[in-house]
């Protein structure tokens, strides 16, 4: 019999002990199926525009380092308090885990450790600990795994961006890149190491910590010189490896029970995670954030559904890296902003609906290739499913139990969408069908055919790629579609 991802969990987490003596598996055995808490204690006012107006932040408000130094300390810790109260609570984690999910990932900024927070900051200074106690109480009770992760490091690690805290304009480098912050958020590591391993419903729940998400790299606005890039692999990585190492030493933790430490994955693009790292921890995990819009746009500018779903089916690969474990830890069934309210994409046309449900199990398998996926986000203030997956679970576009997310995981909707390709033979003047495609020439083949094109059924998005055709059971053609020629090739 089928076991259920949660139940399966639940049954790691209680073998290692009993009560507040259980310990979190450091990976979960199962996949990990996930979603992110997001906007909660690191807000993010472009998927909350309505929750920051009633905290009284005005929408020029990029950050909080913005709203807190605009409103004035006093009044700003008391709406945050309160938004931290009611953006995320017990019944949100207990959805989460009734829709089949395993694991949360929550989202922190350094400055819940108010003593790090200096005279010229300004940040909320809440116990942000008390808030956070409660749900990872909760996640604990449920037997769910957690992800800790410093999404907002000392000085801001990216430009223009909400997630770090504050809004660095493009024309400053990110301040993270210095030793005095890269110290700042080792003690940052340290403090919330010790939490995790002398809390008892941390100890049972949290398996990962992460040391800092999204660096930036020198394809984000405003770039970032090699020299100061290179200090986070060659520099803080090995220490913040260490500074929970550390800890963990101070508090006797035994190796079988130590943290997994994450650092983003070297497709993020910043430099190679392992390099400086001591080869003997075996206790390290890397981070991927894959939002595919991107990733389409080079090759498909205008790209269709039948693109999205193509490059998640046939061109993607989260390994190739080599970085492992890996989790997939943001992603979402969003594409290009421009593209996104088309006829095309819109969510709220009823004929697109099937692709969406396409696509999202495409990505499923796709990122259970790796120890599996945490999505972006539980809840946000868009109205819009595709960054919403409490939305996805009530539009019926994804699976609302731990069984329905392995029986969609079984689903191939690759060969569901593009389907089998022809059983006959192409000749000259037969109209071209839609063959499937390939994005290079399979090794094994030989040139035998030629075919103009003028008499085949060709549109633009045909070319440029290999196409397949089983014409019998042991025997296939492969044909390149160029711009004026077919030409097949025999295995």
């Amino acid at each position: 019999m089928k076991r259920s991802v949660s139940v399966t969990l639940a049954a790691i987490a209680t073998s290692a002990g009993t009560g507040s003596d259980r310990r979190a598996p450091p990976l979960p055995a199962a996949k990990i199926r996930g979603v992110n808490l997001g906007g909660w204690l690191v807000s993010e006012p472009w998927m909350m525009s309505g929750e920051w107006a009633r905290m009284g932040c005005a929408p020029n408000h990029c950050s909080e380092f913005d709203c807190v130094s605009a409103m004035g300390q006093d009044r700003a810790d008391a709406v945050f308090d309160e938004h931290y109260a009611r953006w995320i609570t017990a019944d949100d984690v207990r959805r989460i885990h009734d829709a089949g999910l395993n694991t949360i990932r929550i989202p922190i900024g350094y400055w819940s450790l108010c003593e790090l927070v200096g005279s010229s900051e300004h940040f909320p200074r809440v116990d942000v600990a008390r808030r956070l106690d409660r749900i990872v109480q909760k996640a604990a009770d449920l037997g769910m795994f957690v992800v800790m992760d410093l999404h907002g490091a000392p000085g801001a690690q990216k430009t223009e961006d909400a997630f770090t805290g504050q809004c660095l304009p493009v024309e400053f480098l990110p301040g993270f890149f210095r030793q005095y912050n890269y110290d700042r958020a080792r003690r940052w590591l340290r403090w919330m190491t010790n939490r995790i391993h002398t809390a008892p419903a941390y100890r049972q729940t949290v398996g990962i910590i992460k040391v800092v998400n999204e660096p930036q790299t020198a394809r984000d606005a405003g770039g970032m010189p090699q020299a100061e890039r290179d200090t986070l692999t060659q520099v803080y990585h090995p220490q913040a490896l260490a500074a929970v190492r550390a800890e963990e030493d101070s508090l006797g933790v035994p190796a079988s029970e130590r943290l997994h430490v994450q650092f983003m994955d070297e497709q993020r693009g910043a430099g190679n995670p392992r390099s400086n790292l001591p080869s003997g921890d075996s206790r390290v995990v890397f981070d991927d954030h894959n939002y595919i819009g991107g990733a389409v746009e080079v090759t498909h500018p205008d790209a269709e559904q039948a693109d999205y779903m193509w490059y998640t089916c046939y061109d993607d690969d989260r390994l190739r890296d080599g970085n492992t474990p890996k989790v997939v830890q943001e992603f979402s069934l969003t594409v290009l902003p421009r593209l996104e309210w088309t006829d095309e994409f819109d969510p709220f046309l009823e004929k697109n609906a099937a692709f969406y449900r396409q696509w999202w199990i495409a990505q499923q398998r796709l990122y259970e290739q790796t120890s599996g996926w945490i999505f972006w986000t539980w809840k946000n203030g868009l109205n819009n499913p595709q960054w919403d997956y409490g939305y996805l679970v009530r539009l019926g576009w994804v699976a609302n139990s731990a069984r329905g997310l392995d029986d969609s995981v079984h689903r191939d909707v690759c060969l569901d969408y593009f389907g089998r390709t022809p059983t006959e033979t192409v000749h000259k003047g037969a109209p071209f069908c839609g063959l499937r495609r390939y994005t290079s020439a399979p090794e094994y083949c030989s040139v035998i055919y030629f075919y103009r094109l003028e008499s085949c059924r060709l549109d633009s998005k045909s070319r440029g790629y290999w196409y397949n055709a089983w014409v019998a059971d042991t025997h296939a053609c492969h044909y390149w579609v160029g711009d004026h020629a077919i030409i097949c090739a025999r295995l």
